[in-house]
């Protein structure tokens, strides 16, 4: 019997399918969130902090793009801290300890309060493709759902297993099931799965911590919020400095404290027991957030290793050893960490595991998340190979998105590399055969001069304006900004400076002083200068935002650098304006080489700038590919 029919249906209720979600009920299709609990939308499952370093600037783009995070993370935020603020604002990354438990119900709050949304708590089992296109969605006790197109946002519990030591148990998550019959459906649909592995550590009771012997990490004086929208009844343009305290929480501390070469030996002589090592465990962990065996296997030259002790809510009921994932057997772990400083007496409240599970090879997708097989049926978050509540939370929002325009009849809403992190990280994930769970840096981007914190709005809201995913109210706040930043930049371009107002702003940031009057615009780019200072003294009476006086220095600081690399963006740009159907044989093309006919086939690119970035695909087939689409235009 069926019950309903949707236009999309996001199954889980994870930070992808929050995202996904939100994006196809705002863009205005009939939405339902399918998900085994929904008490656990928006569980942090390992550490519960959002942000930091090239994850920071994700969840910037998704807020720029109308999407959730930023928001809910201000709301349940605990600690602000801005990483990277001795490193120019390129690589700055913002990042936010949260209340755990709060961000789940301010999650599910969420949710429950879009009109016309439809939650349903249940597991799918399997879905198969009806005569007219639609398909089918069979849950586990047997209920039925017809949609349109299925984002699928399963995270790590397809087919997955926990593991401490020689103990195996079934489960994505502590207390939660594996989805297995929706990994044999997946397969029996031809998607290609592979096994990767994630982990956490153990949780500490705080009443048994010895605080005194690690140090202290407070939050940035004057934080930063994630979010540049309204909420608790403000807009951030409205605070900016001290008020800022008035609106989000800041007042809970992390510590930091290392290991040492007793912690170490205790933990190698687990090693014979890890599921790890003994091959019980076939699936690749991530590279770059390793395990504490792997730290100690990889790196047994080093002496130590930091570790960060950080509150799991605002009343610290239990505290998260970040860095400190393991599956090794209870007992290794918690003589392991009671030679950490601090931790000497620590009680363990529950005990660091492994998790392996199935993922899905993202090479199938399309940049819209859409499988390349299977039409309609998308993918997003970790179940596609990424590590990080942020990397999920974008790829549902880019999911979300794209299901609802297609079944609108839209075109897809695609991101460059040169537009923003997210545009990054989807082009990796479709182009790249990756053998470990991805996670974004900094360095993955080529143009993050371009593609800073401070600069999101301005380069992807009124994209995001276009297809429906910001509000009036939210664009009438945004284009005030943009238009006072444009009026002060002209100000500041026309009207000069005496030598007793830039030397005020010049010898506070350590500068060289002015002789003579000079143009403001000249002594906001100098390097070195300290912005809020700038306007304090060039516009005092401007109500600009701290993030945005940050934004127009920036621009100025970097202004050399854009123009080197603004026709190399131009080139990429006019090559991804060159559509591609993904139903041509390249095989036709006898010109092209027959590895790149092979790869373009097989990947079926959707523009001409995707095919030049498919794999083993030559730069002179690329311009034969262009020379021959150019002759039929």
């Amino acid at each position: 019997m069926i019950i309903a029919e949707f236009d999309v249906v996001v199954v889980g209720g994870g930070h992808a399918g929050i995202e996904a979600t939100h994006a196809a009920w705002k863009i205005g299709v009939k939405t339902a969130m399918l998900t085994m609990d929904l008490n656990a939308i928006g569980r942090m499952s390992c550490n519960p902090a959002v942000g930091g370093v090239a994850k920071g600037q994700i969840v910037r783009d998704i807020d720029a793009l109308g999407g959730l995070m930023g928001l809910l993370t201000d709301k349940a935020g605990i600690q602000f801290r801005m990483l990277n603020m001795s490193k120019g604002p390129a690589v700055w990354g913002p990042r936010a300890q949260c209340d755990m438990k709060y961000y789940s119900e301010v999650a599910r709050e969420t949710m429950e309060s879009l009109p016309g949304l439809t939650l349903i708590q249940g597991e799918l089992a399997s879905f198969e493709r009806m005569n007219d296109g639609r398909l089918e969605l069979i849950l586990l006790n047997g209920d039925r759902y017809i949609t349109r197109a299925i984002v699928v946002t399963s995270g790590t519990f397809l087919a997955s297993k926990m593991f401490t030591g020689l103990e195996t148990s079934i489960g994505g998550r502590v207390g939660e099931p594996s989805a297995d019959k929706l990994s044999e459906c997946l397969a029996k649909n031809g998607i290609r799965l592979r096994r990767l592995k994630t982990g956490t550590p153990s949780r500490l009771d705080p009443d048994s911590i010895d605080f005194n012997e690690c140090d202290v990490q407070h939050g940035d004086e004057h934080p930063w919020p994630m979010s540049d929208r309204h909420f608790d009844g403000a807009t951030p343009d409205k605070f900016w400095g001290d008020q800022i305290n008035k609106f989000i929480r800041n007042d809970c501390v992390c510590w930091i404290t290392r290991t040492n070469i007793k912690t170490h030996d205790i933990l190698r002589s687990g090693f014979k027991d890890s599921p790890m090592f003994s091959g019980r465990i076939h699936g690749k962990g991530p590279r770059y957030c390793p395990s504490i065996e792997d730290k100690i296997n990889r790196f047994g030259d080093r002496d130590g290793h930091q570790l960060f002790l950080e509150p799991e809510q605002a009343d610290i009921g239990r505290v998260y050893i970040n860095g400190f994932s393991s599956s090794l057997p209870a007992d290794i772990q918690l003589a392991a960490i009671h030679t950490i400083p601090g931790l000497t007496r620590a009680k363990v409240l529950q005990i660091g595991y492994a998790v392996e599970y199935d993922s899905v090879d993202a090479t199938q997708l399309y940049p819209t998340f859409e499988c390349k097989n299977v039409p309609g049926l998308y993918f997003a978050g970790q179940v596609c190979g990424t590590s990080g509540y942020e990397e999920a939370a974008g790829q549902g929002l880019m999911a979300g998105i794209n299901a609802a325009l297609k079944v609108k009849g839209e075109e897809p809403f695609i991101l460059g590399r040169s537009e923003s992190y997210l545009g990054v990280m989807v082009d990796d994930l479709v182009n790249i055969l990756l053998d470990e769970p991805y996670r974004m840096f900094t360095s993955r981007a080529e143009y993050r001069l371009f593609l800073r914190s401070d600069n999101a709005e301005m380069r992807l809201k009124e994209k995001a304006r276009k297809i429906g995913m910001i509000s009036d109210r939210d664009w009438e706040d945004w284009t005030r900004r943009r238009d006072l930043m444009a009026s002060l930049k002209t100000q500041f371009t026309e009207t000069s400076a005496t030598p007793e107002e830039a030397n005020t702003i010049l010898e506070a940031g350590g500068q060289a002083l002015a002789s003579e009057r000079t143009r403001w615009i000249n002594v906001l780019r100098r390097p070195g200068i300290d912005p809020e200072t700038f306007f304090k003294v060039a516009a005092p009476d401007a109500n600009i935002t701290r993030r945005d006086q940050w934004y127009m220095y920036a621009e100025e600081l970097y202004a050399g650098f854009f123009d080197r690399q603004e026709r190399e963006i131009d080139d990429q740009k006019k090559m991804e304006k060159v559509k591609l159907s993904p139903d041509f044989d390249y095989m036709s093309i006898t010109a092209i080489s027959i590895e790149s006919r092979q790869r373009l086939n097989a990947h079926k690119p959707l523009t001409l700038g995707q095919a030049s970035r498919v794999p083993g695909v030559r730069p002179a087939d690329i311009t034969v590919l262009a020379h021959w689409l150019d002759s039929r235009t």
